[in-house]
Formats: C-alpha cells, sequence, structure tokens
C-alpha cells in the first residue's frame, strides 16, 4: 500500500518556519515530522503531497521521493504535522474513511479513485470529503511551531527508548547525573560540563563537541557536527546538525545550521536554518503584565493561550550585536534586523530593519551573501532556493 504524506490543513500556520520548506520537514526533535513516518514504511511506497509554491524546493529536498504525483493509488494519507507512532497508526485500517482530530482531518484510507477526487479538489479538508466515511481519533496534532515546542519533552523521550546509555568511564571529569538517561554518539565532551538528566533524556549526537564547563538540563538533543562553546547552558531544547551555539538556551527548537554562539538569552523559541545572532542578541519570552503572549500573522492575531513565548525566526536571518527581541516576534525569512530598542512584533520576510525604519531587501545582495553563509559549511545555494526566494519577494 502507497503512504501519501500532505502538509495538514493550514500550513502556513507554522510560519514562518514553512515558508521556505514543507510542513512535515520541521523538527520534532532528532528527526523531523517526515523522518519520524518514514520509519514505519519503506521509503519507496511513501510520496509527498506538497504547496505548488513550495514544490520545486520539496523535489530538491527529497530527490528519492515522488512529490505531487499525477495519479495516485489505493493507500494511506498521513497529515505531515501529526507526530504518528505505532499506536496511532494502528487506528486507520478502515477503507475509504477520512480520520479526524479536532475537526481537522489527519489521515484517510483511500481508495484511488478517491485519492484522485481529493487532490483535484485542492485542499484535503472536511468540506470536500462528501462520501467517505469520517472517524474521530486522538492524535498529537501541532497547530503551530509552539505545539512543537510544548511536545519536546515527549518526542525526546519516545526517541530515546531505543538508545544505548553512555558506558562507565567513556569520559573524564564529566558529571552525569542519571547516566541511564545520557546518550551520547561519538562526540567529545570536555572537562568539568555537567549533564543532567533528572528531568529527562539529553540525547547527543555524532561529531559533535561540548565546550567546557557547559550545563546541559534535559530533555536536550544535540544534533551533529554541532559545537557548544563553553559556558553555554541549555535546557528543554532541541539543536539540529551543523550549528555553533552559546550562551543560553531554554524551550527551543534550532532547525540547523544557525550561529548563536554568543552570549544571549534565547527562550521559548523557533528558529531556522542559516540564522546568525550577533553578540548579545536576547529575547524575551514574557509579557510584564503576566498575560498570554498573541502572535500577529496572516492579516490576524492569535492568542497562544501560552504565559512563556519568545520568537520564530525564519531561514537566512541577520542580526546586530545587542538585538533585543520582542515578546511573540515573528521575524521573517531573509530579514536582518540592527537597531536599537526592541524589535517590532513582526518584521516581513525579505527586509531589513534598519535605526528603527523598513526597506526591502535586495535579492542579488541577499544571494551572495547566502552563498557565502552556506559555502563556509560546504553547501551551495541552489536554483530552486533563488527561486523561492523570488516568489517569496513578490508575495511580500
Amino acid at each position: 500500500m502507497k503512504t501519501y504524506i500532505f502538509e495538514g490543513n493550514r500550513p502556513m500556520d507554522f510560519y514562518p518556519i514553512s515558508q521556505t520548506r514543507p510542513v512535515f520537514d520541521i523538527r520534532i526533535g532528532s528527526e523531523t515530522f517526515l523522518e519520524r513516518i518514514c520509519s514505519f514504511f519503506k521509503k519507496k511506497s511513501v510520496s509527498l503531497i506538497v504547496r505548488k509554491e513550495i514544490s520545486e524546493i520539496a523535489s530538491e529536498l527529497h530527490k528519492n521521493f515522488e512529490v505531487n504525483p499525477l495519479k495516485v493509488e489505493d493507500g494511506l494519507w498521513l497529515s505531515g504535522s501529526v507526530i504518528w507512532n505505532e499506536e496511532t497508526l494502528g487506528l486507520l485500517n478502515k477503507k475509504n474513511t477520512v480520520f479526524t482530530c479536532e475537526n481537522d482531518i489527519v489521515a484517510a484510507n483511500l481508495s484511488s479513485k478517491l485519492g484522485m477526487k481529493w487532490i483535484s479538489e485542492g485542499e484535503l479538508n472536511v468540506a470536500n470529503s462528501e462520501g467517505m466515511a469520517s472517524v474521530e481519533i486522538s492524535v498529537n496534532k501541532c497547530n503551530y511551531l509552539w505545539d512543537v515546542l510544548k511536545l519536546i519533552p515527549r518526542t525526546l523521550k519516545e526517541e530515546s527508548m531505543e538508545l544505548e546509555p553512555v558506558k562507565d568511564g567513556s569520559f573524564k571529569d564529566v558529571i552525569f547525573s542519571q547516566k541511564e538517561n545520557i546518550f551520547v554518539s561519538n562526540s567529545q565532551i570536555m572537562p568539568n560540563v555537567v549533564i543532567n538528566a533528572q528531568n529527562g533524556p539529553v540525547i547527543i549526537d555524532e561529531n559533535t563537541l561540548i565546550g567546557s564547563l557547559s550545563y546541559l538540563e534535559g530533555p536536550v538533543y544535540i544534533g551533529p557536527k554541532t559545537v557548544i562553546s563553553p559556558l553555554t547552558k541549555i535546557k528543554n531544547s532541541v539543536i539540529g546538525p551543523s550549528c555553533k551555539i552559546g550562551g543560553e538556551i531554554e524551550s527551543s527548537t534550532i532547525q540547523g545550521f544557525t550561529n548563536k554562539v554568543h552570549d544571549g538569552h534565547l527562550g521559548d523559541s523557533f528558529i531556522g536554518e542559516w540564522v546568525n545572532f550577533g553578540a548579545g542578541t536576547t529575547n524575551s519570552n514574557l509579557n510584564n503584565n503576566y498575560s498570554t503572549v498573541k502572535i500577529s500573522f496572516g492579516g490576524a492575531e492569535i492568542d497562544s493561550k501560552i504565559l512563556h513565548l519568545g520568537c520564530f525566526v525564519g531561514d537566512h536571518v541577520k542580526t546586530a550585536i545587542g538585538t533585543l527581541i520582542n515578546t511573540g516576534s515573528i521575524i521573517g525569512s531573509g530579514s536582518m534586523i540592527a537597531s536599537p530598542g526592541l524589535t517590532p512584533k513582526t518584521v516581513p520576510t525579505l527586509s531589513w530593519y534598519v535605526d528603527r525604519k523598513f526597506m526591502n531587501v535586495k535579492l542579488d545582495k541577499f544571494f551572495n551573501t547566502a552563498e557565502q553563509v552556506k559555502k563556509r559549511r560546504n553547501r551551495s545555494l541552489t536554483k530552486a532556493e533563488k527561486n523561492l526566494y523570488k516568489k517569496l519577494q513578490v508575495l511580500n
């Protein structure tokens, strides 16, 4: 049976991270949504359904998958914004049925005919599921980026269950608390590091360096080839691959390939790829009146109903030294901030915010900088990426 992974009902509710990738490529721990799903299926049997505007970049990111197939077979359709497991996948056996959670379609088991009808009518939602049976199920469905952050403890606990704990004598002069909950894969941990796994697992992936006098308090995941500077403090966070990290990070996710080397606080935030935080960049994650944090995007204001919530930063964002990021801020991809005082709550895509004034980014200069940044990690800026940012500039 084929498996079709679609982005979910409202992919831009994951803005700005979903600007430049499918929702199912968002990191939920050591894995993305998609990587978690593919652990249950053979990759050859999986196809991907994405928005038209990101189909080129999705095809480039996933060369081994069929993207937006013209024809579909009998198969299982899964939302790419759900953290699936064997138990919830076992609920989807009923044929020609859509499965909903909180009035959103999260899965379907469809014949080829119904599958073709569904995708031909565009968005995969309850409105165009007429003639199909419907069953309500309970799953870990994420509607916004802050939902992903809330699930960090659960996700890392599940991921750690199949790992081998660190062995006695593996590291000299490193302090481990609850060693059976600490997992290190071929990495270097310098003397006088403290790793505390009493509140959740600490997973350190391969070829990672943890600098002296750093403090890691689980649940934490550190991705491959990431360098943690000395005296860094990380709690309840997910750090993707090839990052350079320093200062204080708490209850946050960094997608990957990002520099936050210097002192400064990052809390309750979700950060994309190829981001560079200047020295002293700090974000607020609590309103002074202790009200819940409201987020503005898509022309609407959404009450997160969360007391602590930081910022959401798209790919290729740069901040100058001493930048102060406001509570609940959203910074669009390709933007740059160099201004005194708190940032605005919304910084548009491909814009410069300099001395409290906005100006549009010149694409040729943006591409030149992005090429230099990616080259430092032996990557290149592709034609598909350039085409995507050209589209984003038009939409902006």
